[in-house]
């Protein structure tokens, strides 16, 4: 059955842009973590090209380089 988000207990915090940019910024540091700081094969894991790894890890502020090991 359908419940009310009072009656389940569900708290909303912040708004959907919000919840899904922390969503795919966890998914890039996780595939980045994953390809050890590969941003090619990283994008790979993730299924988007590179051009748009690129684009996400700048948008959220990633330092890919952090991720690579030996550094």
């Amino acid at each position: 059955t359908l419940q009310t988000a009072e009656a389940s207990g569900t708290v909303l915090t912040g708004t959907l842009q919000q919840t899904l940019d922390n969503v795919e910024r966890g998914m890039v540091m996780d595939a980045l973590k994953s390809a050890r700081g590969n941003m090619a094969k990283a994008a790979r894991m993730l299924g988007i090209t590179e051009r748009i790894m690129g684009l996400r890890v700048h948008k959220h502020g990633i330092d890919y380089r952090r991720f690579r090991s030996g550094t």
